[in-house]
């Protein structure tokens, strides 16, 4: 694995079991918090923050010179995240699933935080990526 492509999912990986165990913790804490199938919520962002990151350093090693319209891309991007986040979120809202509001709160706490990470990933990759571009640009 790069040295940056591990700078990039070694955070991930770690930020994403702290926010296991912390969940963890508070539904073991408190029972009343424990609701079926919330550890796969845990997943199921992880999984959707690295496939954001990853397209989002590929698309932006892409488009080097037109670094002005990544800002469209990754808004096209979490637009595209919220449409599967609805997709998986629908099946528990309609369905006969208790504890709903409780799933639904688990959801997008994680969901937040998830989205907290992948900003600061992204923004540090832009920066790099200036830095770079700015250092390849001649003297004059």
């Amino acid at each position: 694995m790069s040295n940056n492509i591990r700078g990039i999912f070694l955070p991930l990986i770690v930020f994403a079991l702290v926010l296991f165990a912390i969940q963890f913790l508070i539904m073991r804490a408190f029972p009343v918090c424990y609701v079926d199938g919330v550890y796969e919520v845990n997943v199921f962002l992880f999984a959707l923050t690295v496939g954001i990151v990853f397209l989002s350093k590929f698309i932006l090693k892409k488009m080097r010179n037109k670094q002005n319209f990544f800002g469209y891309v990754f808004l096209g991007s979490c637009l595209v995240k919220m449409a599967i986040i609805i997709l998986f979120l629908i099946p528990v809202i309609l369905g006969g699933k208790e504890n709903k509001i409780t799933y639904v709160i688990h959801f997008f706490v994680l969901y937040f935080a998830y989205l907290v990470m992948e900003v600061l990933i992204i923004v540090k990759q832009l920066k790099m990526t200036l830095q770079n571009k700015q250092e390849d640009r001649p003297v004059e």
